[in-house]
């Protein structure tokens, strides 16, 4: 008994839809869009008129220490280049803008990752999208660790840095503690936990920490 051929137009459609399926998912990332301005120091307009705002980075907010500096150096990086997108489980906030690791292919750089190093910003948690959480973290951990960006600015004592431990304790209350306290050294800070730091006891009160006890 012959055997009939697969149909060919049929393969050529389920090929087509897991190839779109894969684009969609954020697998693959086939296509250039060029970046046609920048909001601010995490979020970017496209040439096609979508709002990309960049997975797990946060920069400062307009008038907030190093919020201009964070722009420019947005900018300098992205601004009028080709770049590739990635999206994760969320791809939209409530604000309607896509969430995305943004990367420029040709300098082989992930946007978001150098943005952290740099200081420009600080590691925003995200619950849901944690494909390059421990990256992020990493980048966000060595741009502290080297006072880059805000991490000098925005110090009292720029040779020192921001030093100023934001930690959630086993029932999530939230303190902070100054490098002059006793337990200072014994305090961890896990970004992945919710954990911060900040460069001024005003910072530490307004994110909603309370002082610990020395």
């Amino acid at each position: 008994m012959k055997k009939s051929l697969p149909n060919p137009v049929l393969i050529l459609a389920l090929l087509a839809l897991l190839m779109g399926f894969l684009f969609q998912e954020g697998f693959l990332l086939p296509r250039f869009y060029l970046v046609a301005a920048v909001t601010d120091g995490d979020t970017i307009k496209l040439e096609d008129g979508r709002v990309i705002r960049y997975l797990g980075f946060d920069a400062p907010e307009e008038e907030a220490c190093f919020s201009q500096e964070a722009k420019e150096m947005n900018e300098k990086l992205v601004l009028g280049k080709k770049v590739q997108l990635e999206f994760d489980i969320n791809k939209m906030d409530r604000f309607g803008r896509y969430l995305a690791y943004v990367y420029l292919p040709e300098e082989e750089i992930s946007v978001n990752q150098f943005l952290l190093k740099e200081g420009a910003g600080e590691f925003f948690l995200d619950t849901v999208n944690l494909r390059h959480q421990d990256l992020l973290v990493q980048a966000a951990e060595e741009g502290h660790q080297a006072k880059k960006g805000l991490w000098q600015a925005c110090a009292p004592d720029p040779k020192v840095g921001c030093q100023i431990k934001g930690n959630l304790d086993k029932l999530d209350k939230r303190w902070y503690h100054l490098p002059s306290f006793r337990h200072y050294d014994q305090v961890v800070i896990n970004l992945k936990d919710g954990d911060h730091w900040f460069c001024t006891e005003k910072e530490a009160l307004e994110a909603g920490f309370e002082r610990a006890r020395e």
